[in-house]
């Protein structure tokens, strides 16, 4: 057993931190939180191993619920352009990325959450070729993933009825898209040999987004979410012109076609939710569907604002992400936070503004809720998994007069970070990640990188000649509002 002993527990429900507690876990689970001083000496004696919180603070770990895993070594490129247009690019250089570049991009975003409080996340993973590559990765890094390998066979340039030249259309879809058997035995195949729900890794279906899969595609993801049983994660209205395009296309727009063909479920999350109306939102709270915030990326892509405020008052539940590094910057969750706080302040009224302990429950059981752990995850309590994470209150960036919940969200960093379990194994102490070398990793990613960019010339030539058709509907002017 170990005891973590002298720290104060941090909880979405928590108001100051004062009362020291200790918390033991065996087994990978927390098997007790004592809080008298006589139960805590006990349990030192009769612990294995006595870790001395020093009044630290113990938090659940954050959960990143929506992140792009091979994004990490393609930080610095192309962020200064509308989804669709950008897509281009990160699809280009996407190309270039063998099985080795995408085990470094995993381990090298898996140390910067880790280091970043973060324990879990939920990798809706673009490179479906590469799945057997990415699944031995996240088993390395020590972390929970709900591993969501992408399924699509609709290109942007279709949905959005882009009218290009022929010869341009001709070599943007010279790589055939997935097949509906070949996702259907992919996702049957990771299912056999996945433990379920005791392992670190688990699976998701990890549809691209409504609109990006055909109706024999969607029939698959049906048939796939009600014989295995899994969680479902997927984009949906990002932009507003996915928004126009599914009005156009689905009687009741995108969200009213997924009603219709009984894809919306409580196993169901969705990314962004930006250009849903209020019709559209009404159906996500009847079908207790999950709604994940990115304000980060939101941001950088122009995409808009995720109405938080109206999902609030309709009782969804939600969560926040970091999505791609190459759009939403760090996966950084105290960041993100501090982002859903903020950024929603702007336009409301003083009534409607988040309160930080709503943000923090957001990031602790509104991921554990997309994973499908919600039981399991996001709290300290008896038969939770030991997924933990001790701050340091007396830092310079953190030291308070009263801390609270609202110290963490506005003041946590990596710097306030001192340890992080995961599964009841420490996974970070003393300032150097324990489940892998992280200085191999970068090392070897420094031997690289060059070559990683270089061996997408011929696919951004492509982008760059497309983008003009993919940034016209942004310079129509006919933008919803």
């Amino acid at each position: 057993m170990i005891l973590i002993d002298d720290v104060r527990i941090g909880s979405a429900a928590t108001r100051l931190l004062t009362e020291p507690a200790a918390v033991a876990v065996d087994a990978g689970r927390i098997t007790a939180v004592l809080r008298s001083e006589g139960e805590r000496l006990a349990a030192c004696a009769r612990a294995d191993e006595v870790v001395a919180g020093d009044g630290k603070i113990l938090i659940p770990g954050l959960v990143n619920a929506h992140t792009h895993s091979y994004c990490n070594v393609l930080r610095g490129t192309e962020n200064s352009l509308p989804l669709e247009p950008w897509a281009l690019y990160t699809v280009a250089y996407g190309r270039s990325l063998d099985d080795e570049a995408i085990r470094l991009s995993i381990l090298i975003g898996a140390a910067e959450m880790i280091r970043n409080g973060i324990t879990a996340c939920v990798d809706h993973f673009a490179h479906f070729a590469r799945a057997p590559a990415a699944l031995a990765a996240h088993r390395e890094s020590g972390m929970r993933v709900g591993f969501a390998p992408m399924m699509q066979d609709l290109p942007d340039h279709r949905i959005l009825g882009l009218e290009l030249p022929p010869d341009l259309l001709r070599r943007l879809e010279a790589t055939p898209p997935q097949t509906a058997s070949q996702v259907e035995r992919l996702f049957r195949d990771l299912a056999a040999i996945l433990p379920g729900r005791d392992g670190l890794v688990t699976l998701m279906l990890g549809p691209n987004a409504p609109q990006r899969c055909s109706p024999v595609l969607l029939d698959v993801w049906r048939r796939l979410a009600d014989e295995l049983g899994l969680p479902v994660h997927t984009h949906c209205l990002e932009t507003w012109p996915q928004a126009a395009a599914g009005q156009r296309d689905w009687p009741g727009g995108t969200v009213g076609e997924m009603a219709r063909r009984g894809l919306l479920g409580p196993r169901l999350s969705i990314a962004h939710g930006i250009w849903l109306d209020p019709a559209e939102r009404d159906l996500l709270a009847a079908h207790d569907v999950a709604v994940v915030h990115n304000p980060a990326s939101n941001m950088m892509l122009g995409s808009g604002r995720m109405p938080l405020e109206d999902y609030l008052r309709r009782g969804v539940a939600l969560a926040i992400g970091s999505d791609s590094a190459n759009t939403g910057g760090r996966n950084d969750i105290f960041e993100i936070m501090r982002l859903a706080m903020m950024m929603h302040r702007l336009a409301l009224p003083l009534d409607d503004w988040p309160k930080p302990e709503r943000v923090f429950e957001m990031a602790t059981l509104g991921g554990a809720r997309v994973l499908g752990r919600e039981r399991e995850l996001g709290r300290i309590a008896p038969g939770q998994c030991a997924d933990l994470v001790l701050l340091r209150p007396d830092g310079a960036a953190m030291t308070a007069g009263r801390p609270d919940i609202a110290t963490i969200v506005q003041h946590g960093s990596a710097d306030s970070v001192a340890a992080v379990m995961i599964g009841g194994t420490w996974v970070y102490r003393d300032g150097r990640i324990l489940s892998f070398d992280e200085q191999a990793i970068l090392d070897r990613y420094g031997e690289l990188r060059v070559a990683i960019l270089a061996g997408a010339a011929p696919a951004l030539a492509l982008a760059d000649e497309a983008r003009p058709y993919f940034e016209r509907p942004y310079r129509s002017g006919d933008r919803r509002q």
